[in-house]
């Protein structure tokens, strides 16, 4: 991890834990229904990627001490109260009756508000952390729970590997997905996720139910699913608030020669490949876009299961 402050023992004499917060595509997402509270109901196929943020938390006599750093300016998130890192170690500090502080460093590969889900990835791994540094006072569930009252999202990288998702997508049940090369095509532009939601809303009033609405898909088979393609239903809504995402994901097509998708609520978009070698050709072909500020990295899908914290 760049940056300095965390190499060796926290203030309070502990060791500094440190885990790599991984990004996420929904290679699946359908829209199911609607609360009375307005939260959208979703069936979506969670699945983690190599990609990944470092998050380092040690224990401090008081507050919460945050140090971030990035591999470029444009990936770097400000520190302060808006941080999911430092809301999530204030949860846990909250919840378990800590009263001490913690010492966190961050630092982003990640790009931020394009639905890679790297903020809740890092909310995850800091409450992860901060729980193994007070010896484990949350079981599983609890911190399940904590994690979803941070982000619908948040939750899932507890669990890592793939996932369905269900409710507003905090209902996880394991899927067994095949791993897969990723070609990502991030702009310079994210789509707000509320808005999306909004615009999706009056796109659905406009047309019948049952165009949007599944409500028992086969979500046992997903590797059947995504033979028939990699669906997003938030995608025209996506294209709605963010006028520049649909040509985007047109050249996108026509360069990659294939269908393209789109994760979340946009507005990164992804090109899938089984082979290494075929991520990479794709990725040189699609470098024209980079004049624009378009960001087109390469990954592939993550191990299976949750990484373990290591001391630093």
């Amino acid at each position: 991890m760049s940056g300095s402050g965390m190499r060796g023992r926290g203030v309070s004499g502990g060791a500094a834990l440190r885990l790599p917060a991984r990004a996420k595509l929904n290679l699946w997402l359908r829209v199911v229904g609607r609360r009375a509270d307005g939260y959208h109901l979703l069936t979506t196929l969670f699945h983690a990627l190599e990609l990944h943020d470092d998050v380092a938390v040690a224990l401090a006599d008081q507050g919460i001490a945050m140090a971030i750093t990035a591999d470029a300016p444009v990936l770097a998130v400000p520190p302060g109260p808006g941080n999911l890192v430092e809301q999530a170690l204030h949860a846990l500090a909250e919840r378990v009756g800590y009263r001490g502080g913690f010492r966190a460093q961050l630092h982003k590969r990640i790009p931020h508000g394009g639905g890679l889900g790297g903020g809740s990835s890092d909310a995850a791994a800091a409450l992860r952390l901060g729980n193994a540094l007070l010896g484990a006072p949350l079981a599983a569930a609890e911190l399940q729970a904590l994690a979803a009252s941070l982000g619908a999202d948040c939750a899932f990288f507890l669990r890592g590997g793939s996932q369905w998702g269900r409710g507003v997508g905090d209902e996880l049940s394991p899927a067994q997905v095949a791993a897969r090369h990723f070609v990502l095509v991030c702009p310079p532009f994210g789509c707000p996720t509320v808005a999306v939601y909004k615009t999706f809303a009056a796109l659905w009033q406009e047309r019948a139910p049952d165009d949007t609405v599944e409500q028992n898909p086969a979500v046992d088979e997903p590797e059947a699913l995504l033979q028939r393609g990699f669906r997003n239903d938030l995608r025209a809504a996506a294209e709605r608030v963010q006028p520049a995402l649909a040509p985007l994901r047109q050249r996108v097509a026509e360069l990659a020669g294939q269908e393209v998708s789109m994760t979340g609520s946009g507005s990164t978009l992804f090109v899938p490949f089984a082979v290494a070698s075929d991520a990479q050709r794709c990725a040189q072909d699609l470098e024209p876009l980079a004049a624009d500020g378009v960001r087109i990295l390469v990954t592939r899908s993550a191990a299976a299961g949750v990484d373990a914290p290591t001391a630093i």
